[in-house]
């Protein structure tokens, strides 16, 4: 258990207003080769309490508590109370800004403002000031229920909250960053994505990437301080969000706008999505190829079970017994993989125009490895585009595998018709359906309703 200090310490790195340091350890690495100096230091979830002190309930069960605090603190400046406060900040930090009945908390490392959408991106009505002189400055302003994006204003430059995990993408021209900070009020009935600072990395890649999550409405909310929620794991984590700079010149899957709405309808589960960037160079042989043909595949699928999986329950509370993973291409391809061969870790799989031709001229294809593997418990969301007149889109690969899939006793359905249990599999035809994020958007309502629907 790292101390109060180093934690302070790793979680300071990981903001922007920062300075550079060095992370105390090297959690997050997925083998026992030397630490690896990028290797992400595991934060603590808003709603699990991690290593709180005694003074608030931890997590969302003690906001009110926070907030409270640290009114009495600005008020008195208590030495022991002042400790209090100050311990309690830091275990939440990546967590804020802290919100409970109409009242946000700021908490900045020098003196900003803060401007947003409920203030009219003023830059003069909320200013952070010292803490009772200290190295903290914190601000309170009234906000109402809602999804608001903010920055902070450090003379003319803005920036985002060091403090907050929490993102929205923005497309104005003026933001360089092309995302703001967001407050989404836990009853708000809104989701949000939240990027970890530190990157995930893995020696025997040789490479680190970005985790990125969509957490949904009412995650933060204190009554559901406890619940664990299902999660699916998503490969080529640049292109499932609504990032609309991203994928080719086009948006992203949009995959938290279809959950916002599909939750909101009643037809899915509140549902976490972790999503890992893919290796740019190194992606075809990660997700592609078995290291017995020259490729890394089985490589990867230990970095996920091993590193990714793990690292992302340190942050979010994560259902063990709902746990799923999807991609696209060979998102899907690698997902199919990692799901029929490891029954025991994921309830089903998704795979959106998989492409499943790598190592069918080596009898290494997921096509050779069915027979072996056989049935398991494993629910399977199975489609493609294209069409038999002109193929494409791995049309008669999919169907092949779906064939297969059937053969060992798996029972078809077609979306959106599909009964979900581990003895299905769900397919799906979009025809002259094309190969790109724009299908996968359209479609993701499928695979979310049959893994995750209510």
């Amino acid at each position: 258990m790292l101390s109060f200090a180093t934690r302070i310490l790793a979680l300071t790195c990981l903001v922007p207003l920062a300075l550079a340091c060095d992370p105390p350890g090297n959690a997050g690495d997925d083998d026992d080769d030397p630490p690896d100096p990028d290797a992400p230091v595991a934060a603590p979830d808003a709603g699990a309490g991690g290593d709180a002190s005694a003074t608030c309930a931890p997590g969302a069960a003690g906001v009110a508590c926070v907030i409270a605090l640290h009114e009495a603190v600005r008020t008195s400046c208590d030495a022991t109370r002042l400790g209090e406060l100050t311990a309690e900040l830091g275990t939440r930090k990546g967590t804020f800004p802290l919100w409970d009945a109409g009242t946000a908390l700021f908490v900045a490392d020098a003196e900003v403002a803060v401007a947003g959408a409920w203030n009219g991106w003023s830059t003069t009505a909320t200013r952070t000031s010292a803490l009772c002189g200290g190295a903290l400055y914190t601000a309170t302003a009234p906000v109402a229920s809602g999804f608001h994006p903010y920055k902070l204003v450090a003379g003319t430059t803005w920036l985002l909250d060091g403090w907050s995990w929490a993102f929205v993408h923005d497309d104005f021209a003026g933001n360089l960053d092309g995302k703001n900070s967001v407050l989404n009020t836990h009853d708000s009935g809104r989701g949000h994505l939240v990027a970890v600072p530190d990157r995930v990395c893995s020696t025997t890649l040789g490479n680190c990437r970005t985790m990125t999550a969509y957490l949904p409405p009412g995650y933060a909310a204190p009554a559901n301080a406890l619940r664990r929620y299902p999660v699916v794991f998503m490969h080529d984590g640049q292109n499932v969000f609504d990032d609309h700079d991203c994928c080719f010149g086009h948006t992203g899957w949009e995959v938290n706008v279809a959950l916002d709405a599909e939750i909101a309808a009643g037809r899915v589960e509140a549902t976490v999505i972790v999503a890992v960037d893919h290796a740019g160079a190194g992606r075809n042989a990660e997700y592609g190829w078995s290291e017995s043909v020259g490729g890394k595949q089985e490589s990867f699928m230990a970095f996920q079970l091993g590193t990714v999986q793990p690292l992302a329950a340190t942050h979010w509370r994560l259902d063990a017994a709902r746990t799923y993973v999807a991609g696209s291409s060979l998102g899907g391809l690698i997902s199919m993989r990692l799901a029929l061969e490891h029954p025991d870790v994921y309830a089903g799989a998704a795979s959106l125009s998989g492409a499943f031709w790598p190592g069918q001229d080596t009898d290494t294809a997921l096509r050779d490895r069915l027979p072996a593997i056989g049935k398991v418990p494993v629910a399977i969301y199975l489609d493609h585009g294209g069409s038999a007149q002109g193929g494409g889109d791995g049309y008669a690969d999919s169907i092949e595998i779906r064939d297969q899939l059937v053969g060992l006793g798996w029972v078809r359905g077609d979306s959106p018709a599909c009964v979900r249990g581990g003895d299905a599999v769900c397919y799906h035809h979009e025809p002259g359906g094309t190969h790109d994020e724009l299908a996968w958007r359209d479609r993701s309502w499928r695979w979310l309703r049959f893994l995750v629907g209510t």
